[in-house]
């Protein structure tokens, strides 16, 4: 038995002795209570008996320093209790507990006379002295009262140094995931996680595996960085907490609808007569209507509709709550096309109390999404959208438990069955083509996929003296089966100044990988009056398998024959040791002004697809020949293809062994990509429930890898051209072309030597809580984010390109290249592909709440951001290269030479409440884009299409939601 299973049992037996461990985030996904207990002289005061009551239940006896502890428990408002014989007892009935955060409570018990009752509201303080984390808290009163579009994407942009690639109006993008950003992080190191369980996607690392009803949450935690040990990567870490039942009977009914009627229009009429005639056309009621409505980007429809209700089962031992929710919005692209999503969520939760040191709970979901027409477009028609769909469903166990009178624990086992379909609207018999203004028509990719989850584990919290200590472990498994098929004769056509045309038979890309990811933390927290330090220590272990699975053949192209791959264990395997350390100081002795500071190290998630790199079968294998239309149908038929000329360019496919059933692909000596940050802040509580926070970041990332081609060094490449030409806004042009002079099949995962990126951000978050009728939150921040070449090592390929570097998945190992310059994330997946994300200058979060007089309240959300970069390229510049002969090559000296406008959107609510008996009515209406703005958002930036510069997509129009609550 080697040393590290040695280690690992250890681990596992002392989870199981403790119930349970774990990286679970439980301290993040629901709160605590510290207690401390005094006598009149300030005495601390041992053996009282302390109880809590409300969302969850415990009691403790305080201990020999007058300190009682209550963790893991939920969310919500709770009433303590403590007494001790000979004492006057004491009673809160407004003991707050949040997210993530500790609300202690100072007591002290006067000697026995006549029974008094304390009424003081409890919350955990604006100025935390264990702070260790950036972690913005969004309350159910900011969910519910500030208008959004009611999802977790809108929510993550009002975090400072998060930006996402979309702007959602009113609903207009809640139909598809988007693509965010945060701290120098990539978007494969973020984490999606409920309720103490990570969900994250591992087939498209980083994204959530479903969709939400935005009812279902009582509270949203989302961490940017830190040195909380629990953190498992650099990236942004989104944490969801359902509600939950409870004593007191609760429930929500609400109805939102938007429709054409309430939306205005943002396109002067010689603007939209513009667009109609570089855009390929605008919409048919736009043209009706002589170019004044109904022109641009807009919501046809938009319903958003639902119910939650909770309350006892077994009153002080059972509880249960459960929803039902539906989110419908209909768009239209600039030419008319519809793009129609249908959200179905169900929710379930069950809580029990064993006894007075147990606890327990049961929670389902299940989140379908039904979409008719993703990703339609200027370049995208109808018949080449997708219809998806696809359920997931979720389901959790947990247990909490008092071990001891300072040993709390927590163990929780969770599956996800995760499944969906992207089925091309023009079917699968269809061959599909492109045509020379970049338009897709015909039909499009099929892909189907299914990814299971499967997740246990716990933590443990133990007190003693001045430390806490946590630790925890954790284990999770993620297959991904999919498939991604061309249509018809898996043949795709490219109109090269048509009738011309190049002929692309692509094999089906089948996938079958195996993740599995294994983790400990210890931390401990030393209190030492005005000073606090956390000490902590992850371990991770990550690993990408490969399961066996077979190709199919390409019909009349021997080229493409099966293929079948064999399974492979732990194709790449990471193991890494993080250090986290954290220091506060209260500045003064009201502790009212904290500062601090932190190490951490980082290691980057693994996708559980890497192994797919040593497949034989490989993403876009194909090869091309030239072809003729001549019969006007404008694909390349089998007799049209000019197969004597032989084979013009090939990807993945080794032409003198096709078929092989080995990969030439290798895997060397790596490790994870490496982060590491230190972060200075200072805290301030100006007023009461009013306070401020100054965070400045710095991060060094390397360790990056890369894949380059065997028998390929950057000696290899040497310059085969120059691509020139003159180019509307960039005038003429010249770009060195670069080739290898050979190269042998297959490529090489490995460390790029020399190269590393830094990021600097500051940010200043102002939070002003519920009180005297109003509550508001606002953020700047200025951030970069830079990459560093530190030799000629550091670059393979010479020949600048749009293509980004660093990436588990990149072969072409090029890019920008400039040392120092910015660095550029293109929105993939589900993401807008014309964006390209680069950390913005300036960026500007606020939204505020006031109740007013005669049940009138008032509301107002505004985001402001410096617009993303424009790197214009020219695509399929065949420059020779044995490695990748046809690329995009970069026309600008940077990739934010030139940016799109800056984005500025302000949301405003005005609300009437009816209170009853029983109840309360709210009728609300939104308005979004208030000031109808008409923003770029995306361009054509490929400079080979006839469409060249031409606006892709407009920030939607002004429109107005109504909406209904009924809540008690």
């Amino acid at each position: 038995m080697n040393r590290m299973t040695h280690a690992l049992i250890t681990l596992a037996t002392l989870s199981v002795l403790a119930i349970g461990s774990s990286t679970a985030f439980a301290q993040v996904f629901t709160g605590r209570v510290d207690v401390t207990i005094e006598d009149a002289t300030g005495g601390r005061m041992p053996g009282v008996l302390v109880e809590l009551t409300g969302p969850g239940a415990q009691s403790e006896v305080s201990d020999a320093q007058g300190q009682a502890h209550f963790l893991n428990m939920p969310v919500g408002t709770y009433t303590l209790k403590a007494s001790l014989p000979g004492f006057n007892p004491f009673t809160n009935n407004e003991v707050q507990v949040a997210t993530g955060a500790a609300t202690p409570l100072m007591i002290r018990l006067a000697v026995a006379g006549l029974p008094e009752m304390i009424n003081v509201t409890a919350v955990s303080p604006l100025v935390d002295t264990k702070r260790e984390t950036t972690t913005t808290h969004l309350t159910l009163e900011e969910l519910q009262n500030i208008p959004t579009a009611r999802d977790p994407w809108v929510v993550l942009q009002t975090v400072p140094t998060i930006y996402v690639d979309r702007v959602n109006v009113g609903g207009s993008e809640s139909g598809q995931q988007s693509v965010y950003l945060g701290k120098g992080s990539v978007g494969t190191d973020n984490t999606w996680n409920i309720d103490g369980v990570p969900i994250t996607d591992m087939g498209a690392t980083g994204s959530t595996p479903t969709y939400f009803d935005f009812d279902m949450f009582q509270e949203m935690a989302i961490t940017t960085g830190g040195a909380n040990a629990q953190n498992p990567t650099p990236g942004v870490q989104l944490n969801l907490v359902l509600k939950k039942g409870s004593n007191t009977a609760h429930g929500n009914v609400r109805y939102y609808f938007e429709n054409e009627a309430l939306q205005g229009n943002n396109l002067s009429q010689s603007f939209a007569q513009q667009l109609d005639t570089v855009a390929g056309g605008l919409s048919a009621a736009c043209r009706g209507s002589n170019f004044t409505e109904h022109c641009g980007n807009r919501t046809d429809s938009y319903k958003d509709y639902g119910f939650d209700l909770g309350g006892p089962l077994l009153r002080d031992h059972l509880w249960g709550w459960g929803s039902r929710g539906k989110t419908n919005p209909r768009n239209l692209t600039l030419n008319g096309d519809p793009d129609e999503t249908v959200l179905e969520n169900y929710a379930l939760k069950i809580d029990g109390r064993v006894s007075a040191n147990t606890r327990g709970n049961f929670t389902f979901f299940q989140g379908n999404k039904l979409k008719s027409g993703r990703d339609a477009g200027p370049t995208r028609p109808q018949e080449t959208t997708w219809d998806q769909d696809g359920p997931t469903k979720y389901y959790k166990g947990e247990g909490t438990f008092v071990v001891a009178h300072s040993l709390f624990a927590a163990a929780r086992y969770a599956y996800v069955s995760s499944s969906f379909q992207l089925k091309p609207k023009g079917g699968l018999d269809a061959d599909f083509y492109k045509d020379d203004a970049g338009v897709w028509h015909n039909s499009y990719y099929f892909y189907t996929t299914t990814r299971p989850q499967y997740y246990a584990g716990g933590d443990a919290s133990y007190f003693k003296d001045r430390h806490e200590l946590k630790f925890g472990f954790a284990w999770r498994r993620t297959p991904v089966d999919s498939l991604s098929q061309v249509t018809g004769r898996h043949i795709i056509t490219f109109h090269v100044e048509y009738p011309k045309m190049v002929a692309q038979a692509q094999q089906d890309y089948v996938l079958r990988t195996v993740g599995e990811y294994a983790n400990a933390f210890v931390t401990d927290t030393i209190s030492m009056n005005r000073l606090t330090v956390i000490a902590g220590l992850r371990w991770d272990r990550q690993t990408s398998s490969l399961a066996a699975t077979t190709a199919p053949a390409v019909l009349n192209v021997p080229l493409l024959p099966a293929v079948t791959a064999k399974a492979v264990q732990n194709a790449y395997e990471f193991s890494n040791v993080a250090p986290r350390v954290g220091i506060t100081y209260a500045l003064d002795h009201s502790r009212k002004t904290v500062a601090r500071g932190s190490y951490a190290m980082f290691a980057s998630q693994l996708p559980g697809t890497a192994a797919a790199f040593i497949s034989p079968i490989q993403p876009y294998t194909y090869i091309y020949y030239n072809a003729v239309d001549r019969n006007g149908n404008r694909v390349a038929d089998l007799n049209e293809i000019d197969f004597a000329a032989g084979v013009r360019g090939s990807n993945n496919v080794d032409l003198a062994h096709p078929g092989v059933a080995s990969t030439t692909n290798t895997i060397g000596a790596i490790r994870a990509p490496r982060t590491q940050e230190m972060l200075f802040g200072i805290d301030r509580e100006l007023m009461p429930n009013f306070g401020a926070s100054a965070t400045v970041t710095y991060r060094y990332m390397d360790n990056f890898l890369w894949n380059p081609r065997n028998g390929v060094t950057p000696a290899s490449y040497v310059q085969s051209g120059t691509f020139t030409g003159t180019f509307e806004s960039l005038g003429t042009v010249s770009v060195p072309l670069y080739s290898a002079l050979s190269a042998q099949p297959g490529y090489h995962a490995e460390h790029r030597p020399d190269y590393h990126r830094r990021y600097l951000g500051f940010e200043l978050s102002l939070i002003k809580r519920m009180s005297n009728r109003w509550m508001g939150r606002a953020a700047v921040a200025s951030t970069s984010w830079n990459e560093y070449f530190d030799s000629a090592a550091a670059i393979l390929d010479k020949t600048r390109t749009v293509s980004p570097s660093g990436d588990y998945s990149n072969l072409q190992s090029s890019g920008p290249l400039v040392n120092g310059g910015t660095v550029a994330v293109q929105s993939a997946g589900s993401g807008k592909s014309d964006t390209f994300l680069v950390a913005p200058r300036y960026q500007v979060v606020a939204n505020t709440f006031y109740q007013g007089p005669w049940g009138l309240d008032f509301a107002a959300n505004w985001l402001l951001r410096q617009g993303y970069a424009q790197p214009f390229y020219r695509s399929r510049v065949n420059t020779g290269d044995p490695v990748v002969s046809n690329k995009s090559v970069l026309l600008v000296s940077k990739v934010d030479d030139f940016r799109l406008q800056r984005v500025s959107s302000l949301d405003a609510r005005l609300e009437k409440i009816f209170k009853f008996d029983r109840f309360s009515a709210a009728f609300d209406l939104d308005v979004f884009n208030l000031f109808n703005r008409a923003t770029i958002l995306q361009r054509q930036l490929d400079a080979r299409v006839t469409t060249f510069n031409n606006i892709l997509e407009l920030m939607n129009p002004r429109i107005l939601r109504i909406g209904a609550r009924l809540f008690f």
